[in-house]
């Protein structure tokens, strides 16, 4: 925020002292053509200038000397042929301070002292670091200046603040007190330095760094309170300027070229242009006898920037407070010239602090916005991002505005708080649907909530992958069994059947088989494959010759439509002197693997007295099966 003077013969005193041992000064026996004076060296400038009079600005960058007089003497016309580095405007007259006690006060508050008031306007309010009020002004409103001699007796007393309705800026006569007491006392004061009235050359001093035109009056906060921000003198009438801001004032910092605003009791809000340093180099300039370190504005001398009673007036741009008027007056060339104490440099110097909020009572900066990336997850998939450091981070997310169409669950939107780890991660559980999804997220620190970052995420559909479907079959097993081996329990035929609903009720049926032995029925439920397995074996041991004959089998399911042919199948009961014992009606034989079976079933009743009986029985098997419908 402060500035100080680049490559400066003011450099700071020990830099000056470390110089004078190894300055050097070119005398004309030295060189035939100009020399170049060392601007580092106080010494040197003191001697080059003793001659010289009427200096009113000076300068002092890239190692060249800049001078500002009225009228180019023979001595100053010598002094440019000496030294290269020595440039001399002419036409830069001494400045008269605003705030005169014969005509002049301040902008906004009266001064008073033994030998008159005055008035002067204020600059910016705002708090020392103790959190005690304060305003800022111009530093000769604080003297008793006599503007013939430039001799100051004394110390002016802060008054009262002015009326605005009566101020000229309102169009009156001013000086009348707005009867709201006393603003305070003077703190921080400070006018140059100088005695630049005087003739005679020797004593002729060289500004210094410290050479400001500033002030700070303390504030009686019992009658006044300070409010951040400059005003545009439109509401003057109603005698409260504080309604109406031009700006609110954010930040001191340096000038910039361009357009510059100033806003007083004399002449109200005014605009002007900040002198480029290539028209009009200089630091500092003779403000009524002192150097007062600043910059130049210009404006049209029909629409002066600034006037007397307008000293220690604000002086801004945008929302930064750059200076306080400290002097003026109009140009042979039809324009109005004024100089402004440079705030930032002031500042420094006097070493005052100054703040636009009260100390304690800041807000808090606002934490950064998280970092999400756009990012693709799988359903209930992770949500990821960064934030500071242990903050709540606030994630709200509604469908996308051309996702399409998502399901009913997709479709509602969501909020949920979470809370960053301690290197800043969080993460959050999204959406099951699939689709895609706006999501801002905020993140909260010290109840102060950042600016919200969006981000797209895609849900992925999940894939699921479809099982290949199975056709119904049956499988018999033997296909052909002796009769000795059929009527026991440990052999039997196996029926397996597949391609079923899982749960669904599967129905066997012996259609056919031999005249002497009755057909029988069966039902077994699928199990979670679509399988279902039964078993036949016949019950009369002692006359196995009746069970010889071929058996026709056929199996339907509970879930069977009209065009669902029922699986059939068949087998052979052999008299022992022709059974083979194997064979299974897919043509692989060797059964299905099931290994041996529980037998579970009921004795059936034969057609004729002592006609065999034939027993079935029922059992799931495990298989990677299911069941595929013909429609």
């Amino acid at each position: 925020m402060q500035k100080k003077i680049v490559q400066s013969s003011l450099a700071l005193t020990a830099a000056a002292a470390l110089s004078l041992g190894s300055a050097f000064f070119a005398s004309p026996a030295m060189a035939a053509g100009p020399q170049k004076l060392d601007v580092q060296s106080d010494k040197q400038i003191q001697k080059a200038l003793s001659e010289v009079e009427g200096v009113n600005a000076y300068g002092e960058r890239n190692g060249k000397l800049s001078l500002g007089v009225e009228k180019i003497t023979p001595e100053i016309e010598e002094l440019t042929k000496k030294f290269s580095n020595v440039k001399v405007t002419e036409g830069i007259k001494e400045l008269q301070p605003y705030a005169k006690n014969d005509l002049v006060g301040g902008a906004g508050y009266l001064v008073d002292s033994p030998s008159g008031g005055g008035v002067c306007s204020t600059g910016f309010s705002g708090w020392d670091d103790a959190g005690n009020p304060v305003v800022l002004t111009a530093g000769h409103c604080s003297k008793q200046y006599n503007p013939s001699t430039g001799a100051i007796k004394g110390a002016t007393v802060v008054d009262e603040t002015e009326r605005p309705s009566t101020a000229q800026a309102a169009g009156g006569d001013g000086f009348e007190k707005s009867g709201l007491g006393v603003i305070g006392k003077w703190g921080f004061t400070s006018y140059g330095s100088g005695d630049l009235l005087s003739g005679d050359p020797e004593t002729w001093p060289l500004p210094k760094e410290s050479d400001i035109d500033f002030a700070v009056i303390n504030v009686d906060k019992s009658k006044y309170n300070v409010k951040n921000g400059v005003t545009d003198w439109t509401t003057a009438k109603t005698d409260d300027l504080s309604t109406k801001l031009a700006t609110d004032i954010a930040k001191v910092g340096p000038h910039t070229e361009g357009k510059i605003q100033k806003s007083g009791r004399t002449t109200g809000l005014t605009e002007g242009q900040v002198i480029p340093r290539s028209e009009y180099d200089f630091d500092f300039q003779n403000v009524g006898g002192y150097w007062v370190h600043g910059f130049g504005v210009t404006s049209p001398a029909s629409k002066p920037f600034s006037q007397p009673g307008d000293s220690g007036g604000a002086v801004f741009q945008g929302d930064t407070a750059v200076g306080v008027i400290s002097g003026g007056g109009p140009q042979g060339d039809g324009t109005e010239f004024g100089w402004v104490a440079d705030l930032d440099y002031s500042l420094e110097q006097s070493g005052q602090s100054f703040n636009l909020q009260k100390p304690g009572t800041e807000t808090p900066e606002a934490p950064a916005a998280p970092v999400v990336k756009d990012q693709t997850i799988k359903p209930n998939g992770d949500v990821k991002g960064k934030a500071a450091a242990n903050a709540e981070v606030k994630v709200d997310w509604k469908p996308a505005a051309d996702a399409g169409t998502n399901s009913a669950q997709a479709a509602k939107d969501g909020s949920k708080t979470v809370k960053a780890d301690a290197d800043g991660n969080f993460v959050l559980e999204g959406p099951a649907a699939a689709g895609d999804y706006d999501y801002t997220a905020t993140a909260i620190v010290g109840g102060q909530e950042s600016k919200p970052s969006e981000f797209t995420v895609t849900v992925e559909e999940e894939k699921t992958e479809t099982p290949t479907p199975v056709e119904r079959a049956i499988t018999v097993d033997p296909k052909e069994i002796a009769a000795s081996d059929f009527v026991k329990q440990d052999k039997a035929v196996n029926i397996t059947v597949k391609g079923f609903d899982e749960g669904e009720k599967v129905s066997l049926k012996v259609v056919a088989g031999p005249k002497n032995v009755k057909g029988i029925e069966l039902d077994e439920t699928a199990n979670a494959d679509g399988v279902a397995k039964f078993s036949i074996y016949g019950t009369s041991a002692s006359d196995h010759s009746v069970y010889v004959g071929k058996y026709d089998v056929s199996v339907t399911g509970a879930n069977d439509t009209e065009d669902e042919s029922a699986l059939t199948g068949s087998f052979k009961v052999v008299a022992d002197d022709q059974g083979n014992g194997g064979g299974s009606d897919d043509g692989k034989g060797g059964g299905d693997g099931g290994g041996d079976l529980p037998r579970t079933g009921a004795e059936l009743t034969g057609l004729a007295a002592g006609a065999g009986l034939l027993l079935v029985g029922g059992a799931a098997v495990v298989l990677t099966m299911r069941r595929v419908k013909k429609n």
